[in-house]
């Protein structure tokens, strides 16, 4: 009788735990279903000229193949810059070998020179000058990303809508040779799908998204991204204060072939987390929230069964509610593979994961998260590209 308070309110909070939980499986079926109501695109009825802007520094792992995908979208009209810090930078050989193998028009540029904009915003602003009158849509795309034949069509077609400013895709982490941890980042990536439904949360993904020209021209880019290291986060600013939207387009998320180990793991979710946080704390307080739960259910089921054990059996019930959450994660990471998936098949051919894998990633994520957020709480400089910025006045500086 002693353990019956405890018992009592143990289980209120299982009750409100497993709601929660059972609110987030609802919230993943409709996001599967937003995933499908997404395909209604007629394919031929907006095909715009097209500038296509790729920053490129460093030849990484796979950027032939990468180029070669790049250069061999199913779109009628477009050209593509690739911008370099230099003429002497290791990526022009691929560069140049990739556009004497396909058709599409190219070029180079180098970056404008605005020593207080970050070198990604340089880079795009570089080649934002090759842009002549005839081009409709700017679409800026980064070079470590191989995106299926159709990935250009399904990003341009919303642009159609007046009421839509800008289109975003999304990065998917394929793991090449597998471990852990790459397994791990594909599933903390992955999470943060949930929020591109939602024009509170969403945002543009500086990884592929595009523009028509006339809304790029509302915006003030070299302002913008002034003193910023999110130049996509700082557009999505711009896009939303003109009163239009972002719009998520599923079936432009491409494949990253990549892997890393734990300490790349947790310096690049380290870093990603800081940089939203950076742009919006509301986004930050909704990932702490969301993830709280988890992590907080996990422990308080964890504590009901051991007063299962040595108090009280009835202590199982309380244990139930919590740990619910577990099977709803899983499920989680499931169904939102499942519907990226049937958006993207060109992100199929080469998954190699296992279902238990992800599962077992899928449980990990929500600790790293925890962690992720404690880590950055006070950020003072952020590690990019083998550049360290400090940003502990609110504002980017090279440090």
């Amino acid at each position: 009788m002693a353990w019956e308070p405890l018992l009592w309110v143990l289980t209120f909070l299982g009750v409100l735990a497993a709601a929660a939980s059972t609110a987030a499986i609802l919230m993943a079926l409709r996001f599967s279903r937003r995933v499908f109501a997404s395909r209604i695109w007629d394919h031929a009825a907006f095909l715009p000229r097209v500038l296509m802007i790729v920053p490129c520094r460093g030849a990484d792992p796979g950027l032939d193949r990468n180029l070669d995908a790049i250069l061999t979208q199913a779109y009628p009209d477009y050209r593509v810059v690739f911008s370099v810090d230099g003429f002497d930078d290791p990526a022009l050989p691929a560069i140049e070998a990739a556009w004497g193998r396909h058709r599409v028009p190219t070029g180079i540029a180098l970056p404008a020179d605005l020593p207080d904009v970050g070198g990604k915003g340089r880079a795009l602003l570089g080649g934002l000058a090759k842009r002549d009158a005839a081009d409709e849509v700017v679409v800026f795309l980064d070079s470590d990303i191989r995106p299926g034949p159709r990935f250009l069509r399904d990003l341009v077609q919303p642009l159609a809508l007046p009421l839509i400013g800008a289109t975003t895709g999304y990065r998917w982490y394929v793991p090449v040779r597998g471990g852990l941890w790459s397994v791990v980042r594909s599933a903390w990536n992955a999470a943060g799908l949930n929020i591109f439904f939602s024009d509170r949360y969403n945002f543009l993904w500086g990884g592929a998204w595009a523009i028509r020209a006339e809304i790029l021209d509302r915006l003030d880019l070299p302002a913008l991204w002034r003193g910023t290291l999110s130049e996509d986060l700082a557009a999505t600013r711009g896009v939303k204060a003109l009163g239009l939207r972002v719009q998520f387009v599923p079936q432009a998320v491409a494949a990253t072939f990549e892997d890393c180990d734990r300490a790349d793991c947790i310096r690049w979710t380290d870093r990603q987390t800081a940089m939203v946080a950076l742009w919006g704390r509301h986004i930050r307080n909704f990932a702490a929230a969301t993830y709280g739960v988890f992590t907080g259910s996990a422990l308080l089921g964890l504590a009901s069964l051991v007063l299962a054990g040595l108090a009280d059996i009835w202590f199982l019930l309380p244990a139930a509610l919590f740990l619910w959450d577990v099977p709803v994660a899983v499920a989680n990471g499931w169904v939102r593979k499942r519907a990226v998936f049937r958006a993207s098949p060109s992100l199929v051919a080469g998954w190699r994961v296992s279902e238990g894998a992800w599962a077992g990633a899928g449980l990990v994520v929500p600790w790293l998260i925890l962690g992720n957020l404690i880590r950055t709480r006070r950020v003072r400089t952020i590690e990019w590209r083998g550049k360290r910025y400090d940003v502990s006045a609110g504002h980017l500086r090279g440090a």
